[in-house]
């Protein structure tokens, strides 16, 4: 009865598991999909093309694609799989759309507790900061996540390889004190030469 218990337990914890892990990645992709699309989509908002925007919304969104399109292409150089990407790239973004949205709930609260009330005007002042902020933070998060290969141990490894390539193996040599190279044969002869043999006990007996 346990054990048919603890299976019906662990059955139920994978599920649950699962489908709340569905949940977080479904809403965490939905909130960065929206975050991003809110982006182009604040730009014109008024209806106007992209001839009558300005300069610095027109460097903003390019910058803003050129970092989006780093991010999937280093990851690519790496090896990584499309999910490994979309992952940490949805997480990045996520992530600093809840702290963006922190921050602004922190500034609405101090202004509801000033003045007692939200005007529309509160709203309207921060708005293109805002947008611009947004879009400024999404930059540098993105290009702070993209994946990227490890620098130090590069660095490491080239500078050991070139300094085993610069070093000559010199080849360990002796010589005697008058500079000439030992030969074994000379050895041997001097030994002899001075061997003594021991005295014979027999001789003196």
């Amino acid at each position: 009865m346990k054990s048919i218990l603890n299976t019906i337990d662990i059955i139920l914890g994978h599920l649950a598991a699962g489908v709340m892990t569905f949940l977080l990645y479904l809403s965490l992709g939905i909130v960065a999909a929206l975050s991003l699309i809110a982006i182009p989509a604040s730009f014109f908002e008024y209806g106007t093309g992209i001839n009558e925007l300005d300069l610095a919304e027109v460097g903003s969104l390019a910058l803003l694609c050129l970092v989006i399109w780093r991010f999937f292409r280093r990851g690519t150089q790496l090896n990584w799989t499309w999910w490994q990407m979309t992952r940490r790239f949805v997480f990045a973004v996520s992530t600093v759309v809840l702290l963006a949205s922190f921050i602004e709930l922190i500034a609405m609260w101090m202004e509801l507790s000033e003045k007692g009330r939200l005007e529309a005007e509160f709203l309207y002042r921060y708005e293109e900061i805002e947008t611009f902020a947004s879009c400024l933070l999404f930059i540098l998060t993105i290009y702070a996540a993209t994946p990227l290969s490890p620098f130090y141990k590069e660095t490491q490894d080239s500078t050991l390889s070139v300094e085993s390539s610069t070093k000559e193996p010199t080849p360990e040599t002796s010589s005697k004190p008058d500079g000439s190279q030992p030969t074994g044969t000379g050895d041997f002869e001097e030994n002899l030469k001075n061997y003594k043999a021991p005295e014979n006990p027999w001789e003196k007996a």
